[in-house]
């Protein structure tokens, strides 16, 4: 018998086939994959991640040098928040010795962690002792991390929260 009649016969086997099928299935699957992940990397909370992220473990040793003088912050927000409805985010801001802060800059940065398109960032505007306040609506319902930042001087401390938003 001739090897191409052969591998006719073999090729009409259901098993053969099924087992050929498998492969080819999973060989196509993982092209795809690879093809997916090559024209659409995930988008990143901050552009510059890479930098950041070396700059914040060179900082580190100086931030543990600098906790007993660290402020104490909090960000109060509604129990529920609703995209497109602004409501006002506050900060509340104490020294290291527990005072209300009397003066300082604020800035809230929003990100949404699965796309850069609709982060944004406020100015927190100083109320009263202690506390910082901005209107905030976010555009889009979902999950949301929130890095308050107060600087005062040279110094500057910053709180992150992660938040949920409802439609």
């Amino acid at each position: 018998m001739s090897i191409s009649l052969q591998l006719k016969n073999d090729l009409k086997n259901p098993w053969l086939r099924t087992i050929l099928g498998i492969v080819a299935v999973t060989v196509t699957v993982n092209l795809a994959f690879v093809f997916y992940a090559y024209w659409s990397p995930p988008q990143l909370v901050a552009k510059d991640y890479y930098e950041k992220g070396k700059q914040y473990f060179h900082e580190e040793i100086k931030r543990e040098q600098q906790a007993g003088d660290a402020w104490r912050l909090q960000l109060l927000l509604a129990p529920t928040l609703s995209a497109n409805q602004p409501q006002t985010l506050r900060l509340y801001a104490m020294d290291h010795q527990g005072n209300p802060v009397q003066s300082g800059e604020a800035t809230l940065y929003a990100y949404r962690p699965n796309s850069d398109r609709d982060d944004f960032k406020r100015e927190l505007k100083w109320v009263d002792g202690g506390t910082f306040a901005a209107e905030v609506a976010f555009p889009l319902p979902g999950k949301w991390d929130l890095i308050a930042q107060v600087r005062s001087g040279e110094q500057k401390y910053d709180v992150a929260q992660r938040i949920d938003v409802q439609r």
